[in-house]
């Protein structure tokens, strides 16, 4: 069983890729038509010019370094570990992580790597609660967006004292059902390698400041399929969500991204806020009221089980 279930998986993966060619050839096979080796040709000719723009974009990819994230005194004993988004890098929580320091937590922002799958991300994040469990009394786990999906995932198995969650993804804005639609197609149908993503260093984002913390990437297309599946990793694992905690959970009510009813179908009972600012999108960690929405949660103490 075990060997069918691979067997399954190297097909799904190379079944999307090797539909077109087969098609073409039997069409010409039973045909003699020249159509399909036209089809053909601008099939492997798209491929070609697709993998040479990425080649060439990846070309520049360290000119901006992405790196951990460390921040407050090694050996305070409240430690908060920041989980960014996708396409972002540690850079997305430095505003956040610097003014928390000044309040006395050790901050530490793990880079989430684009060059490898969701049991990875899971593997490195429990890594991190572990060894901030040595040293502090209190851990706890923020995220955003993919992050905050992420971070569900990781208060399932790992001991944290407190959960934050901005615009966590639970599912695009379109719904839960064309979540699951575009899950299945673009495991299915997707024939490119890469995901072609990268953002200017700098970026003025409407309303908002400069966006310097954005860097040039080239995503490999099985960590975007990776990100949509974390929804219904979620839907898997939410019965072992642990009842002590209770998440607090920032929205905006302008995300263009993330759905906000499904998240709070997830969590009914949680604590939820709304982005100070009315402009503020998904990118809530590049917001201009960054500080009041940082304010806000810790307002909110430890030790509570009334939803606000």
């Amino acid at each position: 069983m075990k060997h069918l279930t691979r067997f399954l998986i190297v097909l799904l993966k190379l079944l999307p890729g090797s539909l077109l060619p087969i098609s073409c050839f039997l069409w010409w096979h039973y045909t003699a038509s020249r159509t399909p080796l036209i089809c053909l040709s601008i099939f492997a000719a798209l491929q070609v010019i697709y993998i040479a723009i990425i080649e060439w974009c990846r070309r520049d990819r360290n000119l901006s370094p992405v790196e951990d994230l460390t921040f407050g005194d090694p050996k305070s004993d409240k430690c908060i570990i920041m989980v960014h988004g996708f396409a972002d890098t540690p850079e997305a929580w430095r505003r956040e992580a610097e003014y928390l320091a000044q309040k006395g937590w050790r901050v530490t922002v793990p880079e989430i790597s684009h060059d490898v799958n969701a049991k990875i991300w899971v593997f490195r994040l429990f890594v991190e609660i572990l060894e901030a469990r040595e040293t502090a009394k209190h851990v706890e786990l923020w995220g955003h967006s993919m992050g905050g999906a992420l971070a569900i995932i990781m208060a399932t198995i790992a001991p944290i004292d407190r959960l934050v969650l901005w615009a966590p993804f639970l599912a695009p804005y379109m719904g839960t059902f064309a979540s699951t639609t575009l899950y299945i197609l673009h495991r299915l149908l997707f024939i490119w390698p890469y995901t072609l993503t990268w953002f200017p260093i700098n970026r003025h984002g409407k309303g908002e400041p400069e966006t310097f913390y954005r860097v040039r990437r080239v995503i490999p297309t099985r960590t975007f399929t990776a990100a949509l599946s974390l929804p219904f990793t979620i839907t898997h694992l939410r019965h072992r969500f642990p009842q002590k905690i209770t998440p607090i959970i920032l929205l905006s009510q302008r995300d263009t991204v993330v759905n906000n009813r499904p998240v709070r179908r997830c969590f009914p009972n949680a604590h939820y806020l709304l982005a100070a600012n009315p402009r503020s999108s998904h990118a809530l960690t590049n917001a201009v009221d960054w500080k009041e929405n940082v304010e806000a949660v810790l307002k909110i103490p430890y030790e509570t089980s009334d939803s606000l």
